[in-house]
């Protein structure tokens, strides 16, 4: 099934990217030559930022054409939830065999995402950086590996050298302050305890670049469609969403919160729901106008023995 093989190369290019940018961010040492600085460039919260339309341009062609795979490939943060939500699986078996939270359908939150994105906006021309630090993906992601996770492996390499285990790291100098540390492991813990409750409400509620992407994944040409033909209700891919925006009722996926990470495709048992392009329809409409419903039958029988009335007299007087 290609949906399995896609799903399959999606967490190795997120995992990729997320082990390549943890690492340069960390440790300037460990930055990966040419693959890491290409990696910064083309993150979307920076080059919009930076007014660099040919990455903003760019982005936005690729979510009209294949969705958000911006969130579930390049966006660091956005993998750092996706691991966050696997925390769960590696609890022990509870008494109904499952050890991970089961996803459910949510409505869309679009005023509150709608505020984030405004209030990041207006304080990016306000000059008033902290919120956008906070709230941009990639640039809370830099803070939480600059100011939380290079002081914890500073002070580990320094251990390890006290003991008599050189390390390369631990060269690394201590340049966060006490606020920005604090700041950086609130954002982190917030992310992993987020991830791990509700998978990627963070990314569908306060993102700002989830948010202004799900404008334009709503119309993108391919999407994950259900072909209610194949369904059979199991609802083992709505227990896989983590982005909470598959609707069993309706048999119909949000495109403007679905992430393309093909999870749910992987689980379908009947081969249901497909990443395409095109729209599923029934190949038995049940949904067929009835005429006479709730009419009483010497009602009906009149109304048919007034049309025949009228078929004659037509027919006997064609010039009428």
């Amino acid at each position: 099934m290609i949906e399995k093989s896609l799903r399959l190369a999606r967490i190795l290019v997120s995992v990729g990217v997320l082990v390549i940018l943890a690492c340069g961010l960390t440790c300037s040492s460990l930055m990966l030559p040419v693959v890491g600085p290409w990696l910064e460039r083309i993150q979307l919260g920076p080059a919009v930022m930076a007014f660099s339309m040919f990455v903003f341009v760019g982005w936005l062609l690729i979510t009209l054409l294949f969705g958000r795979i911006y969130c579930s490939t390049v966006c660091p943060m956005g993998t750092l939830l996706d691991c966050a939500a696997r925390l769960p699986r590696l609890r022990p078996l509870d008494r109904f065999g499952s050890s991970r939270n089961r996803y459910r359908y949510m409505r869309p939150a679009r005023l509150v995402r709608c505020l984030f994105l405004i209030v990041v906006l207006l304080a990016s021309m306000a000059g008033f950086m902290l919120l956008p630090s906070v709230l941009e993906p990639y640039a809370a992601f830099c803070r939480v590996c600059t100011d939380f996770f290079s002081p914890v492996l500073a002070l580990v390499s320094r251990l390890l050298e006290s003991v008599g285990i050189r390390s390369q790291a631990a060269a690394v100098m201590i340049t966060a302050s006490a606020g920005s540390s604090i700041v950086a492991t609130l954002i982190f813990a917030v992310a992993v305890f987020a991830g791990a409750q509700s998978g990627r409400i963070l990314c569908n509620t306060i993102c700002p670049v989830g948010t202004a992407l799900g404008f334009v994944s709503r119309f993108s040409i391919y999407q994950m469609d259900i072909d209610t033909d194949l369904c059979i209700n199991c609802g083992k891919c709505e227990d896989v969403c983590k982005a909470s925006c598959i609707n069993l009722k309706d048999h119909t996926v949000d495109g403007s919160r679905c992430v393309v990470c093909f999870d749910c495709s992987a689980v379908c048992p009947n081969s249901a729901i497909r990443y395409t392009w095109r729209r599923k329809q029934l190949s038995t409409p049940q949904m067929q106008r009835i005429t006479g419903l709730g009419v009483p039958p010497e009602a009906s029988v009149d109304s048919t023995s007034a049309n025949c009335r009228k078929f004659n007299d037509k027919s006997s007087n064609p010039g009428l």
